[in-house]
């Protein structure tokens, strides 16, 4: 094994016994990191969504992060420059006497609680107030009912909002916003328009903190100030220290424990989701109060990254049939529902699973949204005569305690959360956003694409489309020729993902018959709305391409020309194989279903490219619904731009691969597993150099089958060993256990399988003869049963 790192995914590896000695308090840490640190900063408990714009793969970026020093020191030892943000003790003081007194406690005199309970006396004909539960130190959780003759009708009459915060303990802002929304509603019923039908007829719910024991640790002095958690008592000693706690925002059952980058299963991390789903009161609590309120919307605010997020948390890229009602909600970021805050999909930047917003979707039929609101950086720049200074900021959570600016923050939530509310009673039904929405939510979503490889058989086409629409169909011309109908089904989804997140859209399938090589088809949707309305989407137009009778798929993904493709097509070709191509530099991306769709078995290889993008997509999705993949490449299997971001998610979950080696110019190839009993002769290829083969460790490895069974993978073949000795880099370290690359290399593999999918390291075309050619690719189909 010679060579260096290259984009490893170190965030997978399992649980280390954590100390049992006091790891001492939580410090600000700040960082320029690369992209292929940001592994490392998720292990060690980063929440991705708090380390800002993803980091671009040929640049550093700075990060800010919430750790003990035992944390800090172990993050150095992995070549992570980390330097302590300390606030000097004056400035402490001199931004404590600039304070307002605006934020306090949960608990005690003028705590929030009280001023729950004062408030329902207040306003005794709208409000109600209720216990949903108890935290682990015996508080009661409270939440407010709003709503005319609030205490008269049964919860649940109407249709129901909830507004809930402080699922994070540091995170001040949210519990202000909920509390000043809270007020918002009831000052204004009667005098505002808008406001009064709102409380007539909805029920508006909030929950001011989620998490009322973290929140109060979070007053006890600056070592506290910064707790993420709750106050679980994680070993039981009798006291809280980092070590304790679990992330309320990780232990939702849906999706709970994904994988171990998502979340944590170390309790010593900010992000750690807990020993088992909802084994927290306080998460029991939410879940208990939306299955009990059956919730249409809801808000559940967060800080600190100016996010407005939205639908999938749990893989990255992930489109969902709600994105479309989500979307006119939040808007884009051109055009956003709150100024200042980017809409997005959760998992944009970095994964979550075992969160709030796919539980409350997926379990209790609720429509969730998060915003992350404004860091203390932000809010401290907007007045330059204000006594508020970015660079005083100990962290992006420490909002400053100033009536203007929790005010000005508050004020422009405002609109988004009315529209919210206003959709949920929506006369038209909940699947039509409100007026006062950023967008609106079309009918239909047609799937499009240009090109069909159907080759005279079926071609499946898919659309998004309303839920409530009647008589939905499929409409479609051949040639010009008369229109035929097909009644739509909705889509039950794949192996992974689908057929969730559809409480109001969802994709909806049928296949047109009777278009042969060369015929154009014209198709279009249709349906009946709940009133009778006649809707229809607009027609898109593909053509289908004349290609071989084949069930096998040549994906060639090179850049122009495409020199290396016989070397795939006649491997297949001696294996008794016709092979279809499809030429990303020529075509553009494969559509997954005008094109894979078509076939059984896909060989995508990438030469010396890094491959993504919408092909990356589109492969994923083949693979989702059952399709068979050989993927080659010298850089096959590492990181991959996907739109904004760089991901390492589809080597890792589809292929298998955990972490990536790199090698000059390996002598050869022995098949192990499920490619035993091959052997062949590697090399430079013309414009194709063997200087950086990949081997890769098995994600089951990582993450064990007995726990993680859909991540399933296996070693299949090695590297002969090279003349030159082994040259490893002392400083690199891979996974939780610490252990250097050369400790470690014995455990890398130049080919990785699944039960659907191979992953070489190489390419076709660095397989010198022939014969080996056809028998390594020969070899690759049967594993897979391609």
């Amino acid at each position: 094994m010679i060579g260096g790192l290259a984009a490893a995914p170190f965030a997978q590896a399992g649980p280390a016994p954590d100390a049992g000695a006091d790891p001492g308090p939580i410090g600000v840490w700040t960082a320029e990191v690369t992209a292929a640190q940001v592994p490392l900063l998720l292990q060690a408990g980063a929440d991705g969504h708090e380390l800002g714009e993803r980091i671009p793969a040929d640049r550093t970026a700075p990060v800010e992060l919430h750790l003990t020093a035992r944390q800090a020191q172990a993050l150095r030892e992995r070549k992570v420059d980390l330097t302590e943000r300390r606030v000097p003790q004056r400035t402490q003081e001199r931004l404590k006497a600039a304070g307002d007194g605006v934020f306090r406690p949960y608990s005690g005199k003028k705590g929030l609680k009280q001023e729950i309970t004062d408030t329902a006396r207040a306003h005794p004909g709208l409000t109600k107030v209720v216990s949903i539960g108890k935290t682990v130190r015996g508080q009661d959780i409270l939440a407010l009912k709003v709503s005319r003759n609030a205490a008269k009708t049964d919860d649940g009459d109407k249709p129901a909002v909830l507004y809930a915060s402080n699922q994070h303990a540091r995170e001040w802002i949210t519990p202000e916003m909920t509390r000043r929304l809270m007020h918002h509603y009831l000052d204004g019923y009667g005098k505002d328009d808008r406001i009064t039908r709102l409380v007539d007829r909805t029920e508006l719910w909030f929950v001011l903190s989620a998490n009322p024991d973290g929140y109060d640790h979070t007053f006890q002095g600056p070592d506290t100030r910064l707790w993420r958690k709750n106050l679980r008592d994680n070993n039981g000693d009798g006291k809280i220290t980092a070590g304790d706690g679990v992330d309320l925002n990780r232990n939702f059952s849906h999706r709970w424990g994904y994988d171990n980058e998502g979340s944590s299963p170390r309790p010593a991390s900010e992000t750690y989701r807990g020993p088992a789903a909802s084994s927290e009161p306080e998460t029991r609590a939410m879940d208990g109060l939306q299955k009990r309120l059956h919730f249409r919307y809801a808000i559940n605010y967060h800080s600190a990254a100016e996010l407005l997020l939205y639908g999938v948390g749990w893989q990255v890229n992930t489109p969902t049939p709600d994105d479309v009602l989500y979307r006119a909600l939040a808007g884009t970021p051109e055009k956003s529902a709150i100024p200042g805050y980017r809409p997005q999909l959760s998992s944009e930047l970095y994964t979550t699973n075992g969160e709030a917003d796919g539980h409350a979707a997926n379990v209790n039929g609720t429509m969730m949204f998060t915003p992350e609101m404004s860091t203390c950086q932000t809010v401290s720049a907007l007045d330059p005569d204000d006594p508020w200074n970015p660079a005083d900021c100990r962290s992006g959570f420490t909002f400053p305690d100033d009536e203007k600016l929790i005010q000005q923050e508050f004020a422009k939530n405002v609109p988004f959360a009315l529209a919210v509310a206003e959709t949920a009673s929506h006369r038209a039904g909940p699947d039509r956003p409100a007026p006062s929405a950023v967008l609106p939510a079309p009918d239909f979503t047609p799937d499009t694409f240009t090109t069909s490889y159907a080759r005279g058989e079926e071609q499946q086409v898919a659309v998004t489309a309303r839920k409530s629409l009647r008589d939905k169909r499929l409409n479609y011309r051949v040639d010009g020729g008369r229109t035929h109908t097909e009644r739509l089904e909705a889509w039950e989804g794949g192996d992974r993902y689908g057929g969730e997140d559809n409480l109001h859209f969802d994709q909806y399938r049928a296949s047109v018959e009777g278009a042969d090589p060369g015929s154009t088809v014209q198709v279009w949707y249709t349906a009946r709305t709940r009133e009778g309305r006649r809707t229809a989407s607009e027609p898109f137009t593909y053509t289908v391409a004349k290609r071989p009778r084949t069930d096998t798929l040549v994906i060639a993904d090179e850049g122009a020309p495409a020199r290396q493709l016989a070397a795939y097509t006649e491997a297949l070709a001696a294996d008794g194989r016709r092979a279809a191509v499809w030429d990303v530099a020529a075509q553009g991306a494969p559509h997954a279903l005008g094109v894979l769709g078509n076939f059984t078995t896909v060989v995508w290889y990438s030469a010396a490219n890094r491959p993504g993008g919408d092909t990356l997509l589109a492969v994923r999705d083949f693979v989702n619904e059952g399709g068979k993949l050989i993927a080659a490449g010298t850089l096959a299997g590492g990181s991959a731009r996907v739109g904004r971001a760089d991901t390492d998610d589809f080597g890792q979950y589809y292929l298998g691969a955990g972490h990536r080696l790199s090698h000059p110019r390996p002598p050869r190839f022995h098949g192990t597993g499920a490619l035993a009993g091959t052997s062949v002769a590697l090399g430079d290829a013309p414009g194709v150099p063997l200087d950086t083969a990949g081997s890769f460790s098995s994600l089951s490895d990582d993450l064990p089958p007995e726990t993680f069974p859909h991540f399933r993978s296996a070693a299949a073949g090695d590297y002969a060993a090279p003349a030159s000795p082994v040259r490893a880099d002392p400083s690199v370290t891979l996974g939780d256990s610490g252990a250097s690359l050369s400790a470690a290399a014995a455990h890398f593999s130049a080919a990785v399988t699944t039960p659907d999918t191979v992953l070489l390291g190489f390419g076709l075309e660095h397989v010198r003869d022939a014969r080996e050619r056809a028998t390594l690719l020969g070899a690759a189909l049967r594993a897979i049963g391609g």
